[in-house]
């Protein structure tokens, strides 16, 4: 039994104590963080990182392994799969000890299934590594999924700077990280002085490829005959959420005001995060019936069919506060429902969505402005409702600009800047 081996146990000096969140010097930081190693059994080791105990499973430590043997250095991908390593898998008589460089090194004692030509195996884990999966938490903060949304009603968003100017949105990476910064706790920005009738692409492009899809890459929202969307209207357009008849609706949609010069049109926007949370707390069967009715959506008009059906409010099942991941929301756009409405449970998802509806349209809750020319609203897509008021066609011009880019795109760069400007190895955890 690994219990019975002897354990090598190696003090380093502790992290400095500092009131401050960030340390300037990372390298010192990494260095200073205390390993020692407690204690093994046959399936996992049990580490004191800077004095808090974590334990790690021999499985996932030699899954995890880094090494140019293991992670191929040029595509940074796995070259092996977590079902090759046998749940035998353990270090070697004395096989795990702690460097000299305050690293964890393990000698396996066995190889990995079909890898039978690799005979010895040495891995090596740093103790920044150690330290961002000792927990769920840690590991959300290097993921970047720690900040949570800031939910806002009109009295909140007006206290808040949301403008940005396009020149630092488009060629100062600073400016485009204060951007996404905002984006990820509100879900709304407005870029200024946006010129140019394709300059939504150049804005969109800056986060990530633009999402393609039958409106064109780019579309224009004006009031034209024979609309085929009711945006292409002078009507009215309540709250909703853009193509949830897709599979994968986009996450971030653009819109830059070429010309608004009507009466009338003004945009207004509210946070559904923070209704559906309003309403988990005041009825909380109202919110479950939420999670989990089904609720159809499609599109039938210009030869094209799409369809698709999904509940109003979508949890991230992997957070430990039920994080509330998604709103699906857009009355303009339900089909007809096909669920069974003959049971008592289509009667009570209607009560429960009239008190969502009751919510979200609470004029205190939103947020109303008159799209300026050369103004480019952004929004999250997922979360931000967005809606018009009626204007009259005749009184001038409405032209916006429209594009779309996924929330991967976005997520992706808000995570490179913030390693850039705010790594994570920097933060005490």
């Amino acid at each position: 039994m690994l219990v019975s081996r002897l354990l090598r146990l190696v003090a380093t000096r502790p992290c400095s104590s500092s009131s401050s969140r960030f340390i300037t010097n990372p390298a010192n930081r990494t260095n200073q963080l205390s390993l020692e190693l407690k204690s093994i059994n046959d399936t996992h080791a049990t580490l004191l990182i800077d004095g808090k105990e974590a334990k790690f499973d021999w499985i996932f430590l030699r899954d995890s392994c880094q090494c140019a043997r293991c992670t191929d250095p040029s595509t940074r991908q796995k070259l092996h799969n977590t079902t090759d390593v046998p749940l035998t898998i353990a270090p070697q008589n004395r096989g795990a000890q702690i460097s000299n460089d305050n690293n964890l090194e393990i000698l396996w004692n066995k190889p990995l299934l079909n890898h039978q030509d690799i005979t010895e195996h040495r891995s090596s884990y740093s103790n920044v590594w150690l330290r961002t999966y000792s927990s769920s938490s840690n590991i959300a903060r290097a993921r970047y999924h720690d900040r949570p949304s800031v939910y806002w009603n009109r009295k909140v968003i007006e206290s808040v700077n949301l403008r940005v100017q396009c020149n630092d949105y488009l060629h100062s990476d600073r400016g485009l990280y204060h951007a996404l910064k905002l984006l990820n706790d509100y879900g709304l920005i407005f870029i200024d002085n946006v010129q140019g009738e394709l300059a939504v692409e150049q804005l969109t492009e800056r986060i990530g490829e633009i999402r393609h899809t039958f409106y064109g890459k780019s579309w224009d929202v004006k009031s034209t005959e024979k609309a085929i969307n009711v945006a292409y209207t002078s009507q009215a357009l309540g709250l909703h959420m853009d193509l949830l008849y897709f599979e994968a609706p986009p996450g971030l949609q653009f819109l830059h005001s070429l010309t608004n010069d009507v009466q009338g049109g003004a945009s207004y926007y509210v946070d559904a995060f923070r209704a559906a949370e309003t309403l988990r707390r005041q009825n909380p069967q109202a919110f479950r019936l939420l999670c989990s009715y089904p609720v159809t959506f499609h599109y039938r008009n210009a030869g094209r069919h799409y369809h698709f059906t999904r509940p109003t409010i979508v949890l991230n099942p992997f957070s430990s506060d039920q994080r509330i991941d998604h709103i699906n929301y857009s009355p303009p756009f339900q089909a007809p429902f096909e669920s069974d409405t003959s049971k008592d449970e289509f009667r009570q998802f209607i009560q429960a969505f009239q008190q969502f509806r009751d919510l979200l349209e609470e004029p205190s809750n939103s947020y109303e402005l008159m799209l300026k020319k050369d103004q480019c609203v952004i929004f999250h897509n997922r979360r931000i409702l967005h809606a018009r008021r009626e204007f009259d066609a005749s009184s001038g011009s409405r032209w916006l600009k429209g594009c779309y880019t996924d929330l991967d795109n976005f997520k992706a760069q808000l995570r490179t800047f913030q390693e850039k400007f705010h790594p994570v190895a920097d933060v005490h955890i």
